[in-house]
């Protein structure tokens, strides 16, 4: 039987205890068996380093990292350097993983020769879930072939958080891609673009690859929440964002092409689906 490829996933955690049983559960049944699985407690003030630890010594793929409170990027960079896999998966500590999400995002990179590939995700509201594509797109295409995608939709989750993804390790290495402190929001779509600037093709999923929990204490919802309450802030930020955007499509000598439209994105506040 030929080996399956390793898979890092990458999880940040801070005071997490409530939700952690339940994602370790999804992630340690996943029907992708190699992984090397890294937990990064920042500076959790609950039992979750505790719950972490219990899983490292349970299970010969859990790797747990803890950390003073430093915030996710760093928390994310420091899970990084650790990684060991062929690609490398970042999920959220109060989500969950549907059984063959990892396969079917690893199966399609490894067919396509994809560096990036892109699936549906599933909202829940308490037990109320919401299924969302890309256009039903199932589909690999040439990076430059995305950018008028990634220009209408550049702050929706497709584009804009980390969980739905898979990237290629070595590309992130070779260009010394991290995630950028300092954000209160939108690090994740920081990071993409920085991806994306040397990715060669991009696959598309429609399958639901991610249970995305909406609660108030979200990760992703408390994000959203700082960038309306802090408006000058959030100025500050969708410029720093938007920097990161400008940069990709600058390095793939596009920028001309779409400058008119790129703008856009300084008027579009928070996530949108």
């Amino acid at each position: 039987m030929e080996s399956q490829p390793l898979v890092s996933i990458v999880v940040p955690i801070y005071n997490a205890q409530k939700t952690l049983n339940r994602l370790m559960e999804t992630i340690l049944n996943q029907t992708w068996h190699e992984l090397d699985i890294i937990l990064v407690d920042d500076g959790s003030t609950d039992d979750s380093l505790s719950i972490a630890r219990t899983f490292e010594q349970q299970d010969s793929r859990v790797t747990v990292i803890s950390q003073s409170n430093s915030g996710v990027s760093q928390a994310r960079n420091h899970g990084m350097k650790k990684c060991r896999g062929k690609y490398i998966r970042f999920v959220d500590a109060d989500d969950t993983l549907p059984a063959e999400s990892t396969e079917l995002l690893v199966r399609r990179a490894e067919a396509d020769g994809a560096d990036l590939v892109i699936g549906g995700y599933t909202e829940y509201i308490r037990s109320v879930g919401h299924d969302f594509n890309l256009e039903h797109r199932d589909d690999t295409l040439a990076c430059d072939q995305v950018l008028p995608l990634i220009c209408r939709n550049s702050n929706t989750f497709f584009y804009g958080v980390l969980w739905n993804k898979i990237f290629r390790r070595a590309l992130i290495e070779h260009h010394g891609i991290s995630f950028e402190s300092g954000l209160t929001y939108g690090e994740d779509f920081a990071f993409t673009m920085d991806y994306l600037r040397s990715a060669g093709k991009i696959a598309f999923l429609k399958d639901y690859l991610y249970d995305y929990r909406r609660s108030r204490g979200s990760l992703t919802v408390n994000q959203a929440f700082d960038c309306v309450v802090h408006p000058w802030r959030n100025i500050q930020t969708k410029r720093r964002l938007y920097s990161h955007l400008k940069g990709m499509y600058v390095a793939r000598n596009r920028f001309g092409q779409y400058r008119r439209k790129l703008w856009l994105y300084l008027f579009r506040v928070g996530l949108n689906k």
